[in-house]
């Protein structure tokens, strides 16, 4: 009898690539967006003079530095806000790192559960994010973007690994 046939004969089977590494994924994602936050952290408003230019030109109809030397002040507020933001970043990839390299790694449901946050978090801040800049300006901005491969990564992982995360614990009885 094969391996499959014998796994079929005692009422399991192997798992797939995505309930065996859901896990890996999802630390993929948070380690993507530790870094992300530690850039913004780093480079402050300046990151609207690169590759955010976009987002920025979008959002407000004028370029980093002509804000920033029309109004000073504006710039530092901004400055602030993209740290912060960046800072909050970091922080959620650290904690989602910390659950997807213990709790979901084991196979816990709750830490399943846990990793919606990352398409619905990410769909929220898409969707804003797309009503805002529906003024004059070329181009998709760059979260819009890397939003919408986040969602898709995450939503698809979330599915074909959950089989090892919901299905076997109810069928075992575990609320």
């Amino acid at each position: 009898m094969s391996r499959e046939g014998e796994l079929a004969a005692q009422g399991t089977r192997r798992e797939t690539w995505f309930e065996r590494n859901a896990w890996t994924v999802f630390t993929a994602i948070s380690l993507v967006a530790v870094v992300f936050g530690l850039g913004d952290i780093f480079m402050g408003g300046s990151t609207f003079a690169t590759g955010e230019g976009v987002l920025f030109n979008r959002l407000t109809g004028t370029t980093w530095d002509a804000l920033q030397g029309a109004d000073a002040g504006a710039a530092n507020l901004i400055d602030y806000q993209v740290r912060a933001s960046g800072a909050y970043i970091s922080l959620f990839g650290f904690l989602s790192l910390a659950i997807c390299v213990t709790a979901l790694r084991r196979g816990e449901r709750w830490a399943w559960y846990a990793m919606w946050v990352w398409p619905l978090g990410v769909a929220l801040i898409v969707a804003v994010l797309w009503s805002a800049t529906q003024g004059p300006g070329n181009g998709i901005p760059v979260p819009i973007i890397s939003g919408s491969i986040t969602i898709v990564v995450s939503v698809v992982t979330l599915a074909l690994s959950a089989r090892r995360y919901v299905r076997r614990r109810i069928l075992a009885g575990d609320r």
